[in-house]
């Protein structure tokens, strides 16, 4: 008998013509060998000047400097996660997003490189204001004069782009999001010397190559090949405020765009203000229960998920707001996760194994997205109960829970059963254990996003609302 997920329409039964359906852009800019061969000088140097500052602040040195030159109040310890996070500052829009890795990697990375690299998130230094109004008036042309206020400091600075607040001439609070100069040339030229390195590193080391480096190169580059194209942003958000609709969801909301003041390098859109999801404090002082408004966004997220067959794949805090109005906003759809009807079904019938505790059912939904080479050999009874082990943390944390407690028995599993986890699973599994931590901080430790029942009834009846539609 077929599953509740099984059961789903395609997705041509609830798509609206008029909008868009969510793809994949198609790839970095051509690259010159000389740039390519600039990077490599100029990523080994930079990383070296930052080695000595590091031992220079270790023996007294630096703190030398600082007082003799009178700064002594402005003297700050260069710690060696600090030291690595400036260097990549330093060396542009590319290695902020690999440090925007190491920051969401707390399973694999030291936990004092993770929480250093946060400030990557969206305290990157900005680039100039001239540059920004030469992508203004490059990209809009006599549309430009439509912006008549434009705040000079952006409201955040990011790898890919900043935002700055913007006023229309016709009174409408907007923000701007422009994309860094040149950085669709640099980012090739960085991708092309990282994947040379993984080449090599995989020849020389075994470790690199269990790590399958040359897949997490590919990997990071189809994410910056997503971020990089504003338009399929635009559109992604449209789609997300149409499942809205669709689904008698009013509550929760993707900014609306302005489609004549955006572009591939530029996106302007509706001004959301709010609390992140992570201002514990703020979202309990407010005048709406926190509970229920992360539920329902926690919901929205998943009805996409049901509809349409993507999720927004980037929900820190920074993208997932309780707005002054009630609203649930999301915000950057620069990386979103794509399954066609058949992987939708199965990461369907994966998240509900979880909330069921069914680890069986879990299993069978790894094995069906392609986990391992040949689900055939694999005793399924044992690989559920290995991953019911391996897994268990998330079911039920403890108030100290770090996802680098949970690593040590995924290794095992993997190696037990010659497991992999596809980019868009891992995507979607990194988002719930985001998910989870706003509803454990929001409603305490009995409040879990894979096991509530509430938001397991909510996402049971969209999904018997979608065989329906």
């Amino acid at each position: 008998m077929a599953t509740l997920a099984e059961s789903l329409p395609r997705a041509e039964r609830v798509v609206v013509e008029e909008v868009a359906p969510v793809t994949r852009p198609k790839g970095l800019p051509r690259v010159s060998a000389a740039r390519v061969l600039w990077r490599f000088l100029v990523v080994p140097a930079v990383l070296f000047w930052f080695g000595l500052v590091r031992v220079a602040d270790a023996v007294g040195l630096r703190w030398l400097f600082f007082a003799l030159t009178g700064r002594r109040s402005e003297y700050e310890r260069l710690t060696a996660p600090v030291a690595l996070r400036r260097a990549f500052e330093v060396l542009g829009p590319t290695y902020v997003k690999l440090g925007q890795l190491v920051a969401s990697g707390e399973a694999v990375f030291p936990e004092r490189y993770s929480e250093e690299f946060r400030k990557l998130l969206d305290r990157v230094p900005p680039f100039s204001l001239a540059a920004v109004n030469r992508t203004l008036e490059q990209d809009l042309g006599e549309a430009r004069a439509r912006i008549v206020e434009l705040t000079p400091t952006p409201m955040a600075a990011a790898s890919i782009a900043q935002v700055h607040a913007a006023v229309l001439d016709d009174g409408s609070e907007v923000v701007v999001k422009i994309q860094r100069p040149h950085i669709g040339e640099l980012a090739a030229a960085d991708v092309a010397l990282l994947r040379m390195y993984a080449r090599v590193l995989s020849k020389i080391s075994v470790h690199v190559r269990r790590a399958n480096a040359l897949a997490v190169i590919e990997d990071f580059e189809a994410n910056l090949i997503e971020e990089l194209d504003f338009n399929n942003e635009a559109s992604r958000m449209r789609e997300f405020n149409d499942v809205m609709r669709k689904m008698g969801t009013k509550d929760v909301a993707a900014p609306v765009v302005y489609d004549d003041l955006s572009g591939p390098r530029l996106l302007t859109m509706e001004r959301f203000d709010g609390w992140r999801l992570d201002d514990t404090a703020g979202i309990l002082g407010s005048p709406y229960d926190g509970k229920e408004r992360l539920r329902q966004g926690v919901r929205a997220w998943f009805q996409t998920l049901i509809v349409r067959g993507f999720f927004h794949g980037d929900v820190h805090a920074g993208n997932f707001l309780l707005l002054r109005d009630g609203r649930i906003g999301y915000l950057d759809f620069g990386i979103v996760g794509v399954f066609d009807d058949e992987q939708k079904k199965n990461v369907l019938e994966y998240v509900l194994g979880f909330q069921q505790h069914d680890f069986a059912r879990v299993a069978k939904a790894m094995l069906a997205m392609g986990t391992v080479d040949d689900a055939a050999k694999v005793d399924v009874d044992a690989f559920a109960k290995d991953l019911a082990v391996a897994y268990a943390p998330l079911i039920a944390p403890t108030e100290d829970f770090k996802m680098r407690d949970m690593l040590p028995d995924l290794l095992r599993v993997a190696r037990a059963h010659s497991m992999r986890m596809p980019r868009d699973l891992v995507l979607v599994t990194k988002q719930l254990i985001y998910l989870d931590r706003y509803s454990r901080a929001l409603g305490g430790h009995d409040m879990n996003v894979l096991t509530d029942k509430a938001l397991s009834n909510l996402i049971m009846q969209d999904m018997l609302a979608a065989m329906f539609a």
